[in-house]
Parts: C-alpha cells; structure tokens; sequence
C-alpha cells in the first residue's frame, strides 16, 4: 500500500488510519490566510525539504466555541456525551491557519486509478471541520475509492464582504474566500492525487447541507474549470435554498456596519485585529446572519439557481436528496426551509432542460434512542459507516443501510451510475417522478408526489416559477 508519495510540493509521508489504509492528515493545500493574506484568494502552498510526516490533522477554522461551553464535551442536541475515538483528537485546535486536508487511500501503486470523493462538510458555512470522525474515510477505502476531507475558512473569515476588499481585489468582489478555498483544494487534488493513486479525471464533489450547497457552487464557478465530474448535494435543497440568496448591497452594508462595530476606519485595522476579536464579534451576528455565500459576480457571476433553470450547469453526474423530516414527513422542516421540494425541483428542471437524468433519493431511517425522527444531517454517518462515533443504540439493520449506501456512492463515484451487484434498482429521476428511499427494510424506489397527494408537485412548480425570474 502507498505510504510515501511525491507532490508539487514536496514528499508526504502517510500513516495507518484505523482500519490499516494509508492516511495523509493535514497536507496544506494553500499557504495559511493569516497577515496580509487575510480576506485575500487562497495561494499556492510552500514547498518543503525532506520528507514531511503527516501525522497530525490540521485545525479547525475560528469558529464559536462551543466545546468550552459544553456539560461534558456534549457533541449533539441531545445532550449526550462526545464519543471518543482512537486517533481523532476532540475538541479540534482551531485557528486561521486551516487550509488543510485529509486524504484517505487504499491504493497500492500510483498506477492504481482509483475514483476520487472530495468531501466539503457542512456547518452553514459558520462552524464545523473536515477531520471529524463522522467524515472518516476508511469505509470508502473499502469500496476502492479515494477520501479527501478538506477544512475551509468559515463565517467572517471565509466569507466577509467590504467594499474595499473588492477595490483591492483587481475582480471587483470580495466574499467567497471560503468557496475559493475549497475550489483550490479541489485544483489541488487534480494537480496531485496520481500519486496517491487517483485518477484526476475522475473526480466526485460532495457535501451535506451547507458543504452540498458549496457543491453545487463549485461547478457554478468558472474557477473551477470544469475540473469536477460528479457532485452529491445532500441535504443542501437545490433550487429555492435560502442559502446565497442575500444580494452584494446587503452583504457589503453588513461588512460596513460590522467595521464600525469593531471601532475600525479600514481594512489594514481589520486585519491587525486578532483572529480571537473577529470571532467574538461575529458571534453577536447569531448562526443564521452571519456572512455567507452569495452572487458575487466573480466566483460566483450569476444567481445559482437561475443558472440550474435556465439550463447553464455542466451536463454533469449528480445525485441530490434530503432526509424525510426535511420536507416530506408531517414534522416542520429544519430551518423553516422544504429541501425536499427544492431537491424535486433541481431534478424536475434538470429532466426538462434535457441534462442527464439525476439520482434522486429520500432519507427515512428514524433515529434509535429518543424521538428526534430523521432529522437534518443523522444520515451522515451512515453514509460515512460511522455509527460508532454516537451514543444511540444502532442495530444490524442500521449497519446493513451505511453498507448500502456506501456502496451506492462508490459506484456512482466510479462510474457516474450508483447502481450495481446485489442493491436495488436506482432509477434516475424522469417524468414519473421517482426517488429512491434509502431506509432499514431496504431500499426502493418511490413516487413522492404520489406520497404527498400532490402538496410537494405545487410547492416544486411554485420554487421553479419563482426561481427563473
């Protein structure tokens, strides 16, 4: 098995990851966005001498800290105790300096060509990192494909707006850095991942809720250079989503009221201030206001769902669903937000635009041990075969689904069809409307709106009105 390999760069030397694949932790992907480099475009990382051991997980972007305030390392709403697991410190370091990733490979030469997954992680683009356990690679390894987790600069680090940061630009935006950020992970997989024993033509972006949102923007951005061939947006919505809907005058109004807030005249007083000032202030922004992803005119030059309606996406290979309580079961949906008839919606659009038919799916598997239903984001581990990582009492039949699930997005990173040997039939999404279930008693295919007596067809048609104005 690959153990040391040559990049750009310089040579890495991988460890044994828990289940004995070769892991690469913390390769830098982009020099640290610290100084001047503060609310700048990512660059190209530092070359090194030597062999540089890659033992460690690079930190976590400054977020709320939420570790120093929770009864017992809490890691959920339940209240539950954080699990821990052998080789995945908690809670992570977090800093500025955190444009790393994490490569999981079971490849056995450089000639191996194996499929590529990058996984972007969600946190509405405010909070979270790529190197937590619930992203562990080893069950991908398994299924012959090659992991990639990336950290990304979050809330007012990735993505604060000012007016004279896009002056100093030379694009005219500012914003968007932790966009940018993933897109170069994502160049820099290609430029690398041979060595590894990837194929960089052959690339699958994924993510779940705001990490499927910036999936998506990826291939909406002309920076990413058609370099991806594949995306999953898992629980992100699709067309409708509230996420990026703010404009550049709100976006930059809120930059300049948040520099007087903080007492500064410019942007070189900003970028004096300490990494610890800037989270604490953005903190008094609240989760859901603070500074995010939005139609900035350079990465992002045009509305993303105008550009999914009016048939601008790449023909790409694309899977796209949500968990049943996110808008097809009776229970509210999270954030106020139906992702199941904006997933529809993307699909139905994409089948009328005459693109590739995409793979739909539901998420139904209620949750062992109280009665929080299958609420946003309980499928990640699932998919990930990390049920271990949770205090709630998990059965064969939920080891039985990760597998499944594991294996239909291998496929589907192989070959852009998720279906193979020994799982049901996974039929993409066409005039019938069909999505798969993904459940306990086994997968199957299903006509939601037939479910839904046709509540769910009104609300897709009124998001795709509403969306091509």
């Amino acid at each position: 098995m690959i153990r040391e390999v040559q990049t750009k760069y310089g040579i890495l030397q991988g460890v044994s990851s828990n289940a004995g694949y070769t892991l690469f932790r913390g390769v830098p992907y982009a020099k640290a966005p610290t100084g001047e480099l503060r609310w700048k475009a990512p660059q190209e990382p530092e070359s090194w001498q030597g062999i540089r051991v890659t033992d460690t997980y690079g930190p976590a972007c400054m977020q709320y800290d939420r570790w120093t305030e929770a009864v017992d390392d809490v890691t959920d709403d339940s209240g539950h105790p954080y699990i821990l697991i052998p080789n995945y410190p908690y809670p992570p370091e977090m800093s500025e300096d955190c444009l790393y990733l994490n490569i999981y490979t079971p490849a056995e030469t450089p000639e191996s060509n194996l499929p590529v997954m990058i996984y972007i992680h969600g946190g509405g683009c405010q909070q979270w990192y790529g190197s937590d356990y619930e992203y562990c690679g080893d069950a991908f390894c398994r299924q012959g494909c090659i992991l990639i987790s990336v950290t990304y600069r979050l809330n007012i680090f990735g993505f604060y707006v000012h007016p004279e940061l896009a002056e100093e630009s030379g694009h005219d935006s500012s914003g968007n850095y932790g966009l940018m950020d993933q897109i170069a992970a994502i160049k820099w997989v290609r430029d690398n991942i041979r060595a590894f024993g990837g194929d960089p033509e052959n690339i699958t972006v994924f993510g779940q809720s705001a990490g499927g949102r910036c999936a998506l923007a990826a291939v909406c951005s002309p920076l990413s250079e058609h370099s991806i061939r594949r995306i999953s947006v898992q629980s992100a919505g699709g067309i409708g989503s509230v996420m990026g809907s703010t404009t550049r005058k709100q976006q930059e109004q809120k930059g300049i009221d948040f520099m007087r807030m903080l007492g500064c005249r410019n942007i070189a007083e900003m970028r004096r201030l300490s990494a610890e000032t800037l989270r604490d202030a953005n903190d008094t922004l609240g989760f859901f206001n603070g500074f995010n992803l939005y139609t900035d005119g350079y990465v992002l030059p045009e509305d993303i769902d105008q550009m999914i309606v009016k048939g601008k996406l790449d023909d790409l290979d694309i899977i796209i669903g949500c968990t049943v309580d996110e808008g097809i079961s009776e229970k509210p949906p999270m954030f106020g937000s139906n992702l199941a008839a904006q997933s529809t919606a993307f699909a139905k659009t994409m089948y009328r635009n005459g693109k590739k038919p995409v793979y739909h799916y539901i998420f139904d598997a209620p949750q062992p041990g109280d009665d929080a239903g299958t609420p946003h984001s309980c499928d990640n581990r699932y998919q990930f075969g990390t049920l271990d990582g949770s205090w709630r009492p998990y059965t064969g039949e939920d080891w039985r689904l990760s597998e499944e699930m594991q294996k239909y997005w291998a496929n589907f990173a192989g070959t852009g069809n998720p279906n193979g040997e020994g799982l049901s039939v996974w039929k993409p999404y066409d005039e019938r409307h069909l999505s798969m279930t993904l459940c306990r008693e086994g997968c199957h295919m299903d006509d939601y709106d037939e479910i839904t007596s046709g509540k769910l067809t009104e609300l897709r048609e009124e998001i795709i009105r509403q969306s091509g104005k």
